[in-house]
């Protein structure tokens, strides 16, 4: 299998710890350099028409094209140590959890998008957009509090893909984007900082021409 990324992303950041999380090393990793542009290449794009990353090839030649697809074929594939749940009633849970955080930094791009200078030249900057969507992050964010539980990790005792994915999203918000997490969530919060203690929570270094430009405006 072939994994078509770009090492300091937020997708392919899920990728990347969920893979360390497994012991997967039997993945090949083909990066492309997305500042000049090489994910809209005609072979990229003859595998992934949206042009986004991570795509993951597999043996039989097809490919996987959004991180959290990547994640539960992989899931399947590699399901020891267990990320989903060992039964139906956890399975649902895990996805329940999986759909808020996906939920939640779908706002939290859209409140990048429009409030980081870095992306000014993708679309008209917006402090309103932004500021919106900054509170539907918060919101989407306290509902992932309320089914947090009670465990040391959304996973309970260890992190599944949720943690996974929650992890790798905030981390990337947070240290390029300067999104911190919105006050009162001890919970989500405290998984945080349990899962940056982990070997797998290792951060690849940002491009140094987006470090400066990407912080939110002050808003």
């Amino acid at each position: 299998m072939k994994l078509y990324q770009f090492p300091w992303g937020i997708y392919p950041r899920r990728v990347h710890i969920y893979l360390r999380e497994k012991g997967i090393h039997d993945i090949e990793m083909v990066d492309l350099n997305v500042i000049a542009g090489e994910h809209r290449n005609p072979a990229y794009l003859g595998k992934n028409p949206i042009g986004t990353m991570p795509t993951l090839e597999t043996d039989a030649g097809d490919c996987i094209r959004q991180s959290s697809s990547i994640l539960l074929h992989l899931e399947q594939r590699y399901p020891s140590p267990d990320m989903i749940g060992a039964n139906d009633a956890e399975r649902a849970q895990t996805m329940d959890q999986l759909f808020l955080v996906n939920e939640a930094y779908h706002y939290a791009n859209l409140c990048t998008g429009y409030g980081s200078p870095a992306l000014a030249q993708r679309r008209e900057p917006s402090d309103e957009v932004a500021r919106a969507m900054r509170f539907e992050y918060g919101q989407a964010l306290h509902n992932l509090e309320a089914v947090a539980g009670e465990g040391s990790y959304l996973g309970g005792d260890a992190p599944n893909l949720a943690d996974v994915v929650f992890f790798a999203s905030q981390q990337f918000m947070q240290e390029l984007y300067k999104l911190a997490l919105p006050s009162g969530l001890t919970r989500l919060g405290g998984i945080y900082q349990r899962f940056s203690e982990r070997p797998s929570a290792a951060l690849a270094p940002f491009p140094e021409m987006l470090v400066p430009l990407a912080p939110l405006r002050g808003f």
